[in-house]
């Protein structure tokens, strides 16, 4: 009896694990979800390097050289990726933020937002209820098991493994998105302007991506 019990109660809470799995939106409809949401009235917020800890904990101990020496590599890079933005990105408006104050926006404090000193800047108005994030870093393995490829030009896209050159695409959890959301562009540290180049990229994906969207819901 007692066995037959555990059988069922095993099953039951099989069958409910599945049907909670069956009722989450797939990436397909995940994808189509942001990249609508992201055309039509949304942002992206670039999350800027600030290695805060790592800088005062070498100040600390009187290693300044050092904290100064990290200092000037994070604005080096920082200027380079809101240069590339602000050249080559026109899917939707952008914002900037440090990475170690980004989370702040989720509660609608705006007043970390950075203007074009990189300094925060509380007249800065952000009045967008949907927006993801990009980083500039590590892209992780897509491991989506519901990803699919789109064609735009010559170029297909589907799952990709990641390296640590590129601009990645979170939503407001601070996870990367999936296929088949451009989620990733990667640099190329051959080309002259590397980032400006990667963000044109990124942008036309997003164009191509919200074509194919459109396209597919003027089909049905």
């Amino acid at each position: 009896m007692i066995k037959q019990t555990l059988l069922l109660l095993f099953a039951f809470t099989y069958m409910a694990a599945a049907a909670q799995l069956d009722s989450l939106p797939s990436d397909k409809d995940l994808a189509k979800k942001y990249i609508e949401e992201l055309r039509e009235g949304g942002a992206i917020v670039v999350r800027l390097k600030a290695r805060v800890k790592a800088i005062a904990a070498y100040r600390s101990s009187g290693e300044n050289a050092i904290a100064n020496r990290m200092q000037e590599e994070d604005q080096k890079l920082n200027k380079k990726i809101v240069e590339a933005f602000t050249g080559e990105f026109r899917f939707c408006p952008v914002y900037f933020t440090y990475a170690n104050t980004s989370r702040a926006l989720l509660s609608g404090n705006t007043s970390h937002l950075l203007n074009g000193d990189l300094n925060p800047d509380s007249t800065i108005s952000f009045k967008h209820t949907n927006f993801l994030f990009v980083d500039y870093g590590t892209s992780m393995l897509n491991e989506s098991t519901n990803s699919y490829n789109y064609t735009y030009g010559n170029t297909t896209e589907g799952s990709t493994p990641g390296n640590s050159q590129a601009y990645v695409v979170l939503d407001k959890e601070f996870m990367q998105l999936h296929a088949p959301f451009p989620y990733v562009v990667y640099l190329n540290p051959f080309e002259h302007n590397a980032h400006g180049k990667a963000i044109a990229r990124l942008n036309k994906k997003l164009f191509a991506y919200y074509a194919f969207i459109q396209k597919k819901k003027v089909q049905k």
